[in-house]
C-alpha cells in the first residue's frame, strides 16, 4: 500500500472516534447507540491511526532513501509528503481534542436555576461511556429533542449530564431513556 493511501486512512481512522458520533447525530441516527461504540473504543482508533501514520512515514522515508541511493526521482514524492503532513495534522488535532477533554479543568458549569424559571427542575444524571466532546454532543442532542428540556450540559469528565427541564412535560425516566438510546448508559441519580 502506498504511503499516501496509508496516511489518508490514518486520518480517517483518527477522526472516526470523534466525527463518527457527530455525523450520526447530524443525520438523525444518534439514537442507534453507535455513538457509544465509537466513544468506548476511541483510544483504539487513535492508536490505530498513529500506528498507520508511523507505517506511512517509515514507508515514505524508506522509498526516499532508496531513490536517493539509486539516484532516481521518487514518484509522487511531494504529493506523498504533503498528504502525510496533512494526515499527521489531522491525527494530532484529534489526539489533542481527546486529551483536552480529559485535561480541561474549567468544564462547563452545571445548569443553574434562575428565579424566573422556578418551575424547572435541575438534575445531574450519571452517564457511563462518554469519553470526548462528541460523546457529549450526542447526549446533549438526544436530550434537547425532548419536550420540556430547557438546557443540557453533558460532561465526559464528570461522567454526567446536567439537565434543566420542566417536570410537567418530561419525566426522569424519559431523560434516562433518551440517553440510553444513544448507546451511553444513564443511571438513576443518587438523590432521586
Amino acid at each position: 500500500m502506498k504511503p499516501t493511501h496509508v496516511g489518508i486512512t490514518s486520518a480517517i481512522v483518527a477522526s472516526l472516534c470523534c466525527l463518527g458520533p457527530l455525523v450520526l447525530v447530524l443525520v438523525g441516527l444518534g439514537s442507534l447507540g453507535l455513538g457509544a461504540f465509537f466513544g468506548r473504543y476511541h483510544w483504539w482508533f487513535i492508536g490505530a491511526a498513529i500506528g498507520l501514520l508511523t507505517f506511512a512515514w517509515r514507508s515514505y522515508f524508506k522509498e526516499k532513501r532508496r531513490c536517493t541511493t539509486a539516484h532516481c526521482e521518487m514518484a509522487s514524492g511531494q504529493t506523498t509528503k504533503w498528504t502525510l503532513l496533512l494526515a499527521s495534522t489531522v491525527v494530532a488535532v484529534f489526539v489533542g481534542l481527546n486529551v483536552y477533554t480529559y485535561a480541561s479543568q474549567g468544564r462547563k458549569s452545571a445548569v443553574s436555576t434562575s428565579p424566573t424559571l422556578a418551575s424547572l427542575a435541575t438534575i445531574k444524571i450519571p452517564v457511563e461511556g462518554m469519553t470526548c466532546f462528541t460523546c457529549e454532543l450526542t447526549v446533549e442532542a438526544s436530550l434537547k429533542g425532548l419536550p420540556g428540556v430547557r438546557r443540557v450540559d453533558a460532561s465526559a469528565k464528570d461522567a454526567a449530564a446536567y439537565v434543566q427541564y420542566d417536570p410537567v412535560q418530561v419525566r426522569l425516566e424519559d431523560l434516562m431513556t433518551a440517553i440510553n438510546k444513544t448507546g451511553y448508559r444513564a443511571s438513576r441519580p443518587r438523590d432521586s
